[in-house]
């Protein structure tokens, strides 16, 4: 068990130091006002992605974990309903992109191969997280993660931001490539069925969905309302730490999920056992991001410095977000109650568009609206696991 959390500790700061990583290379390369660019059209990418991946990476954890005689059968269905919705959400981007300025537009284009890679390759992720095969995540992601920072970093040296987004449109090959073989084990496997898979993600879509749109949709808002490109290159670099403690924690909450799916405690009382190890790891990565931000003259340097007053405020925002608003509504989802993990981040995305109807182009306001629909989430959360330790015999939705 100890070498699995390490390989799963590992590969996790892989996976997760990529977009930073990248970030980093086309500050460096690429103007501000390009770079502010690729920001745009990365939020609409995440944000179809987001919407395109149906539930079923969540699922086929949650099925993954629990299935014992024909895992391979998981992955199978899981990748056969991905088709129509990645099918779906290539002609989402494309129709999407005709919102936006031509400059914006060609390279939104080339993040459609990009999308359809991200879905497989989360699901395939969910499914060897949820076998426990952290091994295989972490040679995969040493791979993927070498060659996607090589390519996008050689293109843009030599040709700028048209060379980074079409590193990006050859991610099919550099993410995916280790993953073949599983791929095709999958195919390969007998179906079998699975009862409530789809029930099941489809109401973890409506919450991820939600979760995620809180975060992706203040790039659109601002974008919309004629912010500048130097405008959206500061929300990305005064956001890009802090939300990626998010992130980070979200793999915490991962590594943990299977067991909280197979254990018998209520969801109560695991939040109260696992609250001290989320809240420490968040506390040591918060006071990170503090000592990172007296560093800012130096990188991302001078021409950002004016991001740095948001950059304080986002490390608010993501220890609110790396705490309760994401650890309770994943404990109600791997014990099955998925319609709460749903409404909770449903009812937290409302609150978030209250305050972003009249953000307009002020980065600040986008921030407290992050804020306080992430305390709204974690209000949710709590409430419904006080009311379901109250009932003897709690029915779950297991889809």
């Amino acid at each position: 068990m100890e070498r699995n959390a390490l390989y799963y500790l590992v590969g996790n700061i892989l996976q997760r130091s990529y977009p930073l990583l990248e970030t980093i290379l086309l500050t460096l390369l690429l103007p501000v006002e390009d770079f502010g660019r690729w920001t745009w059209a990365a939020g609409f990418y995440m944000g179809m992605a987001s919407l395109a991946h149906g539930g079923i990476p969540a699922a086929t954890l949650r099925y993954a974990a629990v299935e014992r005689h024909a895992p391979l059968a998981v992955l199978h269905r899981a990748l056969i309903s991905l088709i129509p919705w990645g099918i779906g959400g290539g002609i989402g981007l494309f129709f999407l992109s005709l919102s936006v300025p031509s400059s914006v537009r060609w390279i939104i284009w080339l993040h459609i191969p990009a999308l359809l890679s991200t879905l497989v390759g989360e699901t395939a992720r969910a499914y060897l997280r949820g076998r426990l095969a952290d091994r295989q995540i972490l040679l995969w992601q040493l791979v993927s993660f070498s060659l996607g920072l090589f390519l996008i970093g050689i293109l843009s040296s030599w040709y700028g931001l048209a060379g980074a987004a079409w590193g990006r449109a050859f991610q099919p090959v550099w993410s995916l490539l280790p993953i073949v073989s599983l791929l095709w084990s999958a195919f390969r496997s007998p179906p079998v069925r699975l009862i409530g898979f789809g029930r099941f993600s489809l109401r973890a879509l409506w919450g991820n969905l939600a979760m995620e749109a809180i975060f992706i949709l203040p790039v659109w808002f601002m974008g919309w309302h004629g912010a500048s490109e130097a405008t959206l290159a500061y929300w990305r670099w005064a956001t890009l730490l802090p939300f990626n403690l998010r992130s980070f924690l979200a793999q915490v909450v991962l590594y943990f999920y299977p067991l909280w799916a197979k254990s018998q405690l209520s969801p109560l009382r695991l939040y109260k056992r696992f609250l001290p190890i989320i809240h420490g790891v968040a506390i040591v990565g918060a006071l990170f991001l503090v000592l990172l931000g007296f560093v800012w003259e130096y990188f991302p340097g001078s021409a950002y410095l004016p991001a740095r007053p948001y950059y304080w405020l986002s490390i608010v925002v993501g220890y609110i977000w790396s705490t309760e608003a994401l650890t309770l509504p994943n404990i109600l989802s791997a014990k099955g109650y998925i319609q709460h993990f749903s409404w909770a981040y449903l009812v937290a995305l409302l609150l978030a568009l209250s305050m972003y109807s009249f953000g307009g182009v002020a980065i600040q306001k986008y921030l407290v609206g992050i804020g306080l629909s992430g305390i709204t989430a974690a209000f949710y959360g709590i409430y419904r696991m006080r009311i379901i330790s109250t009932q003897a015999s709690p029915e779950k939705d297991l889809g």
